[in-house]
């Protein structure tokens, strides 16, 4: 593991003593712990207590009281931040997430019979013995995931645990129990209480997980897609069982693995979702603005590669594929129009796209334009207004007009002219040429 993975862990397992030396039974809790005996890395290190928060302050110098409420301080030590959390059972669950009522008790087992999963469900204290009384061990051993108790009571306690179970079971390779599996569906309309804010926290760690194929998967088939408080696209929602495909071969493909965004945009080039399906899910799903945009700027440039909408280049693959002179000249300027359009980054996006999965997301399969495409990305002498050797107001004075949108249209002529390789990226050519157009125009 780690430098710093190890020195948190070490971090931990002196607030676990300190809290032990002063007479309350401590323990680490949780995913920590089932990470720790995976040989995994870990997120958060959480610790659980037989001592109330007011004791827990006492203690220790650096403490903030983040969840007084329901038994949570956040101690500082050695760098580290660590929630320490009494020991307490839970009822009420009015709103499907939260507990209406929470009372400290003095035994972790009562404590771990709260917990979601048996896998998380494992206590550890600082000598590293283990409390297990749901068998989580087991559970690891067998691969399975499997609820603490009566799936359904735990699903209708929280049903955000619904989407956790299958992010779980795609992250770790697990099967999901068939009671458990059972109890979730039982549940799944429950879901419709959860903000949407942790539905997309969720399904972004899906995507960004481990196997998001698999997780894709269990979505459809759970029916938990079309369960959301605000509706997904139902082009979305009809199309995660074809988009696992898509998204499988870009992860199990040779060469540079995709991640983040790009996984994304998989997901949407492989439901075969419009650029106005990307940026609706993707604002359900109360994304940032600016990530939206590029996840959708590459669908727009898919939908036009593709002939969805007009001026897709692509459309005689074969023909270009070989080589045919005037067809290839026709697919290259229409891709570089389509650079124009969408921005480098979305054409560099989509390229990265194909070259994880050619036969998946590029159009003609492994022997498809994508290939000359990134050639003819890297030989755009320019592709924003930006990078003109001349500017918006040094047209305005050559033309001794007043500003106006005249000067976009005429950047945007410019533009084309040097990317096509018409003219070159010089001030006087580009001013001689913005003439002639100005004289065309008389």
């Amino acid at each position: 593991m780690e430098e710093k993975e190890e020195a948190a862990w070490s971090a931990g397992l002196d607030v676990l003593r300190r809290l032990t030396e002063a007479g309350h039974p401590a323990y680490l809790v949780g995913g920590c712990v089932r990470d720790r005996l995976l040989g995994r890395r870990g997120g958060d290190i959480d610790i659980a207590t037989a001592a109330e928060p007011t004791a827990v302050m006492s203690l220790f110098a650096d403490v903030l009281p983040t969840g007084l409420k329901h038994g949570t301080v956040t101690v500082r030590e050695a760098g580290f931040g660590f929630e320490v959390t009494t020991f307490r059972q839970e009822s009420g669950y009015s709103d499907a997430r939260h507990p209406d009522a929470v009372a400290f008790v003095r035994d972790v087992r009562e404590d771990l019979a709260r917990r979601d999963f048996t896998v998380n469900a494992m206590a550890m204290d600082a000598d590293g013995a283990l409390v297990d009384p749901f068998g989580g061990q087991a559970d690891m051993r067998d691969r399975v995931l499997r609820a603490v108790g009566h799936a359904a009571e735990r699903f209708g306690e929280d049903a955000l645990r619904m989407l956790r179970g299958i992010r779980f079971a795609a992250e770790l390779g697990y099967r999901i129990d068939e009671s458990t599996w059972d109890g979730l569906l039982a549940r799944r309309d429950k879901l419709r209480l959860v903000a949407m804010e942790r539905v997309g926290a969720e399904l972004d760690k899906m995507i960004g997980g481990a196997d998001p194929a698999r997780a894709l998967t269990l979505l459809s088939e759970s029916g938990l897609a079309d369960r959301t408080a605000e509706p997904l696209p139902p082009a979305v929602v009809a199309g995660l069982r074809a988009a696992a495909g898509e998204m499988a071969a870009a992860m199990n493909a040779q060469g540079e693995p995709i991640g983040g965004d790009l996984r994304w945009a998989a997901l949407f080039v492989g439901c075969g979702a419009t650029a106005a399906d990307v940026l609706a899910t993707l604002r359900v799903l109360r994304y940032a603005g600016r990530r939206a945009e590029r996840i959708a700027s590459v669908a727009r440039l898919h939908e036009r590669l593709s002939g969805a909408i007009p001026g897709g280049p692509f459309g005689r693959r074969k023909a270009i594929a070989e080589g045919a002179g005037a067809i290839a000249g026709e697919a290259r300027e229409g891709w570089i129009r389509a650079v124009l359009d969408f921005g480098r980054e979305a054409a560099r996006d989509w390229l990265r796209l194909a070259e994880a999965a050619p036969s998946a997301i590029a159009l003609g399969g492994p022997d498809g334009p994508y290939r000359e495409a990134s050639r003819w990305l890297r030989e755009m002498p320019a592709a924003a207004a930006s990078e003109l050797a001349v500017r918006g107001d040094e047209l305005v004075r050559h033309a001794g007009l007043p500003a106006g949108p005249w000067v976009a249209r005429h950047l945007r002529l410019l533009l084309e002219e040097v990317a096509l390789g018409r003219a070159a990226n010089e001030k006087t050519v580009l001013l001689a040429a913005f003439a002639s157009h100005l004289r065309k125009e008389r």
